[in-house]
């Protein structure tokens, strides 16, 4: 018996992956190019409960499916949704003790805005908005808040709005937070938060590629962890939606490996990982 047939592997041809990565580039901006073995392991069991035996099957079914229910599942499949609550704490710890301090009603709105664009399953919307309301809690100014997540990823977005999370995630929630602001459930299984954290935060599915949220409008941007994933092309066309979505002087929160040095006569440098329009 064959290797493929004992896993139960689909192996895609050259001719079949070469369409998968040409529109998972061109639609998402997402390079496959050195991942072909991935993209067969994780939809393999998909196509098989589809009762598809071929990439060329699924990229044909998929062009006509008017509810994109295939593409959403490809996409979620072939996209990294690892995240957690703090991850990169530093940035949080840069946020509240240099930007923060800065707000004053005379030279900010109404409302300050954050878009988590990328957002998973809504950690760092949640990390935001407990990190923004002790804040306040602690005598700091802030305009009302709103948090905005957005992710190409249907279910991603889905657990997001749920906020329900397994207990092995509060180990990364301050103490003080916890007393404060989680909420236990279901015999300390899962945790939750209280409606004062998640009121704030919206989310919706959104190709970060496609129509900005709005326009000059965010005051901060967290997009962490994405560009990596993204050609070169599409990283250029990314950067210019996340500018084109900051106000001005509004910053932007990256990875710590991803850099925009070349990109730099739009965004003010200022630390590692942190620019300013």
């Amino acid at each position: 018996m064959k290797w493929q047939e004992v896993v139960g592997l689909i192996r895609f041809t050259e001719a079949e992956f070469q369409e998968l990565e040409q529109f998972m580039r061109s639609q998402y901006g997402i390079d496959l190019s050195k991942k072909r073995t991935l993209s067969e392991c994780r939809l393999s069991a998909e196509l098989e409960k589809e009762g598809i035996t071929s990439l060329q099957q699924f990229m044909r079914r998929m062009e006509l499916d008017k509810t994109k229910r295939l593409e959403n599942m490809m996409l979620d499949k072939l996209t990294t949704n690892y995240t957690f609550f703090m991850r990169e704490s530093k940035h949080f710890d840069y946020l509240r003790e240099n930007i923060l301090p800065t707000l004053r009603p005379d030279n900010t709105g109404p409302f300050y805005r954050v878009w988590s664009a990328g957002c998973s399953t809504g950690e760092e919307c949640y990390t935001l908005s407990m990190l923004l309301h002790d804040y306040t809690r602690q005598g700091g100014f802030l305009p009302f808040l709103e948090i905005t997540g957005t992710d190409a990823s249907e279910a991603a977005v889905k657990g997001a709005k749920e906020a329900v999370y397994p207990m092995r995630e509060l180990a990364d929630i301050p103490p003080r937070w916890q007393e404060k602001y989680v909420k236990k459930l279901d015999g300390n299984r899962h945790f939750t938060l209280v409606p004062e954290i998640l009121n704030c935060c919206k989310f919706r599915q959104m190709n970060l590629l496609g129509t900005v949220p709005g326009v000059a409008q965010f005051d901060l941007i967290f997009c962490r962890n994405v560009m990596i994933y993204f050609s070169e092309d599409a990283r250029e066309r990314l950067i210019g939606q996340l500018y084109r979505a900051l106000k001005p002087g509004g910053y932007l929160f990256v990875g710590h490996t991803e850099l925009l040095a070349w990109n730099s006569a739009q965004f003010q440098y200022i630390c590692p990982a942190v620019y300013r329009k």
